[in-house]
């Protein structure tokens, strides 16, 4: 059964979630914490994306993220991909780590993202890992202490996920306090912050691998058309190899090359210089995948990955 496709576009807000394999605990010691943290950072700097809140718990975690021009999975592989290899090696186990594929919710910014916030920084709340505020505020272990200003996480983007709650950087941490309070004033520790009923759905559609999108219609609307422009655009790619050929012939003007030498190796000259920056383009601005590029440039896909990495496309 082909895999459904994600709602995803520049500059969207995603929320994005992963389990472990039949509930196995992710993170087990802090050291697991730390090491995970490092590579979503690195996920983060090399893709341009932004993380607006994120929490982990034992066997899953949360994150709000803003995308950039590269689709999602050129930060999520390398990140669940790095740590389940790293996972398994500490612990001895083989096998998947997570519970398919992870989960991804399109949102409306204005109307669902100070939601979201909420939402994902009261998990360890809902679940008991923390008591009170005062606690959750000094757990280091999701965002809400970053937006409180009781730590800095270098990765979390505190400016951006504050400008929803007050002008000042002062108005808008006391907001959020208040909008925090009075969500597990409102329902409980069981409840606190609880989405509506209609993220609610989507959630949980997200979690049977359907893709899902919260907002008004007006949203709706929007978001499914940019998204049916970014499904043509790789439809155009598999469907026209001109696509790449017309990207080959810029890119050797840009370098001043022969088309062919674009198919040549080499090492630290003017042709290498090309196939990197052409690797990046048809990554980036056409969605190829490793194996076109690769099958393209008659390289290995080993060698795709290099230049990608040496181009700050993929972490190591």
């Amino acid at each position: 059964m082909p895999r459904v496709h994600r709602f995803e576009f520049p500059g969207a807000l995603v929320h994005i979630m992963s389990r472990g394999l039949n509930g196995i605990e992710l993170f087990r010691d802090d050291e697991d914490r730390h090491f995970f943290l490092q590579r979503l950072a690195e996920s983060l700097r090399v893709t341009g994306y932004t993380c607006h809140a994120w929490a982990l718990m034992d066997n899953h975690y949360h994150l709000l993220l803003r995308t950039s021009e590269l689709p999602m999975s050129k930060v999520m592989r390398p990140l669940n991909g790095s740590f389940g290899r790293w996972y398994n090696k500490k612990y001895g186990r083989r096998g998947y780590l997570y519970q398919d594929r992870f989960k991804s919710i399109l949102c409306q910014d204005q109307e669902y993202a100070h939601q979201l916030i909420r939402y994902i920084h009261l998990n360890p709340v809902r679940v008991g890992t923390v008591k009170t505020l005062r606690e959750l505020e000094l757990w280091e272990w999701c965002g809400h202490g970053c937006l409180v200003g009781n730590h800095t996480v270098a990765f979390q983007d505190r400016t951006e996920a504050l400008r929803r709650f007050g002008r000042t950087t002062g108005e808008a941490v006391r907001a959020y306090r208040a909008f925090v309070q009075a969500g597990l004033d409102e329902n409980g520790s069981a409840d606190a912050g609880e989405l509506a009923d209609d993220h609610r759905a989507e959630l949980d559609a997200s979690q049977k691998g359907l893709p899902a999108i919260v907002g008004n219609p007006e949203f709706v609307r929007l978001a499914l058309s940019k998204n049916k422009q970014r499904l043509l655009l790789v439809k155009r790619f598999k469907d026209n190899p001109e696509a790449l050929n017309e990207l080959a012939g810029q890119v050797c003007a840009k370098h001043a090359i022969a088309l062919a030498d674009l198919q040549r190796r080499g090492r630290n000259n003017p042709r290498s210089t090309a196939r990197k920056d052409f690797c990046a383009r048809a990554h980036s601005e056409l969605q190829a995948s490793d194996t076109a590029i690769a099958r393209y440039l008659q390289v290995t896909l080993p060698s795709v990955s290099n230049m990608l990495r040496d181009r700050q496309i993929l972490p190591s």
